[in-house]
């Protein structure tokens, strides 16, 4: 579930050449789920005109004490739950998320000069940063976007339950927490220099800390001021674990691949092409292997050129094509045998990977007499 900062209307911003742009169609849109694109300018960022413009509707705005700290509730056709808002200074915000999906939900959306932190218990989505990368949300995950300024928005697919809190951080805010950055990691470091020309879209090891610091903010029984510095404690902490997990892949990075490390690898992938329906998770795939859960994910990429992720979608889409070619099978049910949990995100799949959808990659295969 992503919530994004927003302060003020397409009208209010006209002056200043930028707008938070904001659109949702259940009626029009040619698929069968809600299509919004949000484009969040700078000045979204600044404390005192903070709100969540919200994909979502919300039912009713309960303030929690301190400016800028409130939760927002949900109890709709399409989204039931709650999210908790905390903004701890201009370019830092906290989303503590527990909500539940009625139906997948698409987006496309650009946060220029941001770094967003996700860590999440439960959920089911994939976010796409371009044709060839995906970050999968699904289950107990965590994850970090930054986006560097002119960089085009990113598709988001989620549906069901998440539980979970995201870290949003602008470029400036960032600067002010690290003024030095010697010991940063060399994306971070580029970032912060604005040097950064591509879009960073990591998975993170969704280890106990991380986990323990949701669970933390998810249980926090504290009220008022103390309940907003026990959330910034947490925030602070998630950047910590964040940037130590980053800056162990830099220097995994200085390694050149062993043969121990190129059979580990192979044999990954004969697992996963075993296993593609319902693959691992990659702490269980890392020790079955014999690696770490970061030297996997490093090395997986380096020898073969895709994520672990990557390369699961891709026996995915492959075998759904070659079912896709016996008329006599639904679609739905080709959904399910290859993995998907939800016949709108496999949909969303085969379109990105193949450039038509599951009943137009069918139509050009004639059926057998």
């Amino acid at each position: 579930m992503l919530h994004m900062v927003g302060g003020r209307s397409a009208t209010q911003a006209a002056g200043s050449g930028t707008a938070i742009k904001l659109w949702l169609s259940e009626k029009t849109a040619p698929t069968p789920f809600q299509r919004i694109a949000a484009v969040f300018p700078v000045q979204a960022y600044a404390l005192e005109r903070a709100r969540v413009e919200p994909i979502v509707p919300i039912d009713r705005y309960l303030p929690l004490g301190e400016p800028c700290h409130y939760r927002m509730i949900m109890a709709n056709s399409l989204v039931s739950g709650s999210s908790e808002f905390c903004g701890l200074s201009d370019g830092f915000f906290v989303v503590v998320s527990d909500i539940n999906l009625s139906e997948p939900l698409a987006c496309a959306i650009s946060t220029p000069d941001v770094l967003r932190i996700r860590v999440a218990l439960d959920g089911d989505g994939e976010y796409l940063p371009s044709q060839d990368e995906m970050l999968d949300i699904r289950g107990r995950s965590a994850g970090v976007i930054i986006e560097p300024p002119n960089i085009p928005p990113a598709k988001f697919v989620s549906v069901g339950h998440h539980m979970a809190v995201q870290i949003i951080v602008h470029r400036d805010a960032l600067q002010r927490l690290y003024p030095c950055d010697e010991q940063l990691p060399a994306t971070i470091r580029a970032f912060l220099a604005n040097e950064l020309t591509h879009r960073v879209a990591k998975q993170l090891n969704c280890g106990p800390a991380l986990l323990r610091c949701l669970e933390d903010l998810q249980n926090c029984s504290l009220t008022g001021r103390n309940r907003w510095l026990f959330i910034r404690s947490k925030a602070v902490e998630i950047l910590c674990h964040t940037f130590g997990t980053l800056e162990e892949e830099d220097n995994i990075g200085l390694v050149q691949p062993s043969a121990f490390i190129g059979r580990a690898v192979n044999k990954a992938k004969d697992l996963l092409r075993e296993h593609y329906v319902a693959p691992p998770s990659l702490d269980d795939l890392a020790r079955e292997v014999g690696l770490s859960r970061t030297g996997l994910c490093s090395n997986f990429s380096r020898l073969t050129g895709q994520t672990v992720f990557n390369f699961v979608s891709e026996l995915r889409m492959q075998h759904a094509l070659a079912m896709l070619n016996r008329h006599e099978v639904p679609i739905t049910e080709i959904a399910y045998a290859v993995g998907y949990n939800y016949p709108s995100s496999f949909t969303v799949a085969i379109q990105r990977r193949f450039g038509a959808s599951p009943r137009e990659l069918r139509r050009r295969v004639p059926s057998e007499p």
